[in-house]
């Protein structure tokens, strides 16, 4: 799981309405709301069209670009099918839903099977994508025997260890189908990486770079011996 810049709002419309709204109670969250494709692709320019939480493939560069926003901020529609997701808006924490349902802060573009099973379950900012805290590469660490993701074995706090345990399963980086994607996907990577061919990963991108970065320790160590 990717550390996410969202600084670059691309539904600026949605943007202007959401400061007027400081301080204010928002207006009940509706997926039907006139701005919520505004945000849901906004969010997959930030996430490069990935769940921001398992890095599945949720939408190619084409359909989230700059070019599918007009003048005003506005994601344009398009037909039904063009305009359709396998991505859902996320509250990252399911608390701030009632009076600030619209809060940027705590949106992510997610799968839709992933947030239907986060559902309201409560989080730890700890494993938050946007925190200026997290760094994916200090707190987990990828088995890819296994092919899950666990807490970095450098942590000594316990407590620690356990959050990030937590959310780990919150988040559903480990989730059956997902990992079963994963697997697969990463298998045929490695397999190019010990012939010596690396592609890049267009998606499970955190997994496939801390593989990367265990093979490249394990052939120093062995160029070390000889």
């Amino acid at each position: 799981m990717r550390k996410i810049d969202k600084s670059r709002i691309r539904a600026t419309e949605y943007a202007s309405w959401l400061a007027a709204l400081a301080h204010k109670d928002h207006p009940a969250y509706s997926s039907h709301h006139k701005y919520y494709k505004d945000v849901l692709v906004s969010l997959l320019y930030c996430q490069k069209g990935l769940c921001a939480y398992t890095e599945i493939l949720m939408a190619r560069a084409d359909r989230y670009n700059p070019d599918n926003f007009d003048k005003k901020g506005r994601y344009i529609n398009k037909n039904e099918e063009a305009s359709g997701f396998s991505a859902q808006l996320d509250h990252f924490n399911s608390d701030l839903k009632n009076k600030k349902g619209w809060d940027w802060d705590n949106f992510f573009a997610v799968s839709d099977k992933i947030n239907i099973r986060k559902s309201d379950k409560q989080v730890d900012d700890i494993l938050k994508p946007d925190s200026p805290y997290y760094d994916p590469y200090k707190l987990l660490a990828y088995d890819e025997e296994e092919h899950i993701f666990y807490a970095n074995p450098d942590i000594e706090d316990e407590n620690l260890i356990k959050r990030i345990q937590s959310m780990i399963k919150v988040l559903g980086l480990n989730y059956g189908t997902i990992k079963d994607m994963r697997t697969e996907y990463l298998n045929e990577k490695t397999e190019l990486l010990e012939l010596g061919i690396e592609k890049e990963a267009y998606q499970f991108v955190t997994a496939f770079e801390m593989i990367k970065e265990k093979q490249t320790r394990k052939t120093g160590t062995q160029e070390s011996k000889l």
